[in-house]
């Protein structure tokens, strides 16, 4: 009798262990799925807001593009009805961040243009400009009027021109070694970051040779263009230009002192042929940035770069 009571003791224990074995894998299943459930909906929400992330970012970067193309209209529209440009004109007007719409969920839009062409192009010192002895010449007299050091002024211009060569083998004129931006002139060992903040308002990197723009040069670029002209002398044109803006080549000839010649039209003019537009696009949470190089020829206005960041 106490064996059979013994057996029947042990089944007991061995179920009731088998109950709570079961309890607890069923516990754990629950909590298994409540953590599944957890996790998917977790997934679910941060894949709505990947999603609406993404929407954002690219109606944005639509508006940005759009507002390039916009550009460009104005751009050109004010070549067919401007005889010179300079600025004072509306292109020149920076433009805040504004609505496209009442609704300010539709997304803002603003920016600004500015002109390359009054600057010198740094290009030019290139082998294959057929004016590169002149541009040699302008460059040497810019940077020293801007660093104030004549003969750092020849080691950085002998330094650049170096830089621009082609390689060995290549055809003379080919311009695979032209610079792209003027942040480009840190990879130069003699070009130092002080030397380069200081040129950088003087100065550009242009896809094409163009005349510079005496309405929007600046008084350093203007005596390093004009041969004979001073810095005092070149101030006092730009001083007068916030007057009356230079029309013609023959209003820049009028403020020349005796002895100087206005230089080819091939080099010093009144038009702009490239801009840089920097544009401020948002929508919802994202913001797009971008800048685009733009080359204006009579009305026509080409893209030849753009940066998205």
């Amino acid at each position: 009798m106490w064996e059979r009571f013994a057996v029947c003791s042990r089944c007991a224990k061995g179920h009731a262990r088998q109950r709570g074995a079961a309890i607890v894998l069923a516990l754990l299943t629950v909590g298994l799925a409540a953590v599944l459930a957890a996790a998917a909906l977790a997934d679910l929400s941060l894949g709505i807001e990947v999603h609406e992330g993404r929407f954002e970012q690219a109606q944005s970067r639509q508006l940005a593009i759009a507002a390039v193309d916009w550009t460009r209209n104005v751009l050109a529209d004010d070549r067919r009805t401007s005889a010179a440009d300079h600025a004072g004109e509306p292109w020149a007007i920076e433009i805040p961040p504004t609505p496209i719409d009442r609704d300010p969920k539709a997304g803002t839009v603003g920016g600004r243009i500015n002109e390359l062409s009054g600057r010198f192009d740094l290009n030019a010192l290139h082998p294959g400009n057929p004016a590169h002895t002149s541009a040699r010449r302008q460059a040497e007299r810019l940077f020293a009027l801007v660093l104030g050091d004549a003969v750092r002024a020849r080691l950085l211009a002998d330094a650049l021109e170096a830089h621009l060569q082609p390689a060995t083998g290549t055809e003379s004129g080919k311009q695979a070694f032209e610079l792209t931006e003027v942040g480009e002139l840190i990879a130069i060992p003699a070009f130092t970051p002080e030397a380069i903040a200081q040129l950088t308002p003087h100065v550009a990197t242009l896809p094409a040779r163009a005349p510079i723009n005496a309405n929007m040069a600046s008084a350093e670029v203007l005596a390093a263009t004009i041969d004979g002209l001073d810095l005092s002398a070149a101030r006092t044109m730009v001083a007068a230009r916030t007057h009356a803006w230079f029309r013609n080549r023959g209003d820049i000839a009028a403020l020349l002192g005796p002895g100087l010649d206005l230089p080819a039209a091939s080099a010093l003019d009144v038009h702009s042929r490239f801009f840089i537009a920097h544009i401020h696009a948002g929508y919802g949470e994202a913001i797009t940035r971008l800048q685009a190089l733009l080359d204006r020829r009579q009305t026509s206005v080409d893209i030849i770069w753009y940066r998205i960041e």
